[in-house]
């Protein structure tokens, strides 16, 4: 039994962590870590954990074989250091660091300690991600001339007082939405060059983007552009066209495949080659956490590895360099 205490009583804790476990067999969240006690407890009464308490109570806790970290990321580096020298794995909510330094750290300290730690890209578990990746590697789209991805976000989400607007604790909308482009980009084609960005900027907070629209190079030689936005359309975007000589393909819902992603690929003579769409049912949080009971008890190879996943935070990191921002 792998057995789990959260870090930090948000809803995302309770959608990517407490929910899934309920369907995976072999895993049980025990117990959840929050500043405020008392939303510990309450967290805890809620939802029937065992244990409530502050960090260092999980932390150190001899009972939790894996700590989830649903905590902004600029405080990830810390408190995995912390919890992989515990004797725990991690996952830590995306991206894995507020940067490519902080990211490194947390690989350092899993190899030094014997244990894992992992990022939360769920979306690469879904059958329809592992599906899109496949047909891009196929040929199917002869050479790749082109690369488009819009990530944006309903303009009415991202409201003022919401963390992703707060440069102290890593806020923007790459390291929100853009992190999942890059990462996604690694896997299909490897380690891509920033060429440009440009960012417009939230009023009352100049080191946050509200929106970024980069400009990257493959090693292939084509070019990717990346929309990353807190400022879509009353339908926001989560899109992927790629343009090949002999087709394109064209996928929605990228980022949470389980909410009706579509995957279409068209020759050049406008004859559809594939049409397919996600399964219905299938939610990547507990294709997550079923690869991560799967890999911890087997000791295979994850691509949710913090090893991994350092190089996507030095394509976020590059990005809000050339659009002339600090990294996180």
């Amino acid at each position: 039994m792998l057995r789990v205490g959260i870090l930090g009583a948000g809803g995302i804790a309770e959608r990517a962590m407490v929910e899934p476990a309920r369907e995976v067999d072999g895993v049980k969240v025990i117990a959840i870590g929050a500043r405020d006690p008392e939303r510990a407890v309450a967290f805890a009464d809620r939802l029937d954990l065992e244990f409530s308490g502050d960090y260092d109570q999980v932390l150190n806790n001899p009972e939790i074989d894996l700590v989830y970290l649903a905590l902004p990321p600029i405080v990830h580096a810390d408190i995995a250091v912390r919890a992989l020298q515990a004797g725990k794995h991690v996952l830590c909510e995306k991206p894995l660091s507020a940067n490519a330094a902080g990211a490194q750290r947390i690989a350092d300290a899993a190899a030094a300690a014997g244990k894992r730690a992992f990022v939360g890209f769920h979306f690469r578990m879904h059958g329809f991600t592992k599906r899109l990746l496949e047909v891009i590697a196929s040929g199917v789209l002869g050479q790749v001339q082109s690369v488009e991805f819009d990530f944006s976000i309903p303009h009415f989400v991202v409201k003022p007082g919401n963390i992703r607007l707060d440069g102290d604790l890593a806020g923007g909308a790459v390291m929100d939405v853009g992190c999942y482009a890059a990462d996604l980009m690694r896997a299909a084609w490897g380690e891509p060059q920033v060429v440009s960005a440009e960012s417009v900027l939230y009023p009352d907070d100049a080191r946050i983007d509200l929106q970024t629209d980069a400009v990257l190079k493959s090693p292939q030689g084509f070019e990717i552009k990346v929309r990353s936005s807190f400022m879509g359309d009353d339908k926001g975007a989560m899109s992927l066209k790629v343009v090949g000589s002999q087709a394109t393909l064209e996928a929605t819902s990228v980022i949470v495949p389980q909410w009706g992603a579509t995957l279409t690929v068209t020759a050049t003579d406008g004859t559809v080659l594939v049409e397919e769409k996600a399964r219905d049912g299938e939610n990547s949080y507990v294709r997550q956490l079923e690869h991560l009971v799967k890999v911890l008890g087997s000791g295979a190879p994850s691509p949710l590895e913090a090893s991994g996943a350092v190089g996507t935070m030095q394509v976020v990191d590059d990005i809000y360099r050339a659009a002339g921002l600090q990294p996180r």
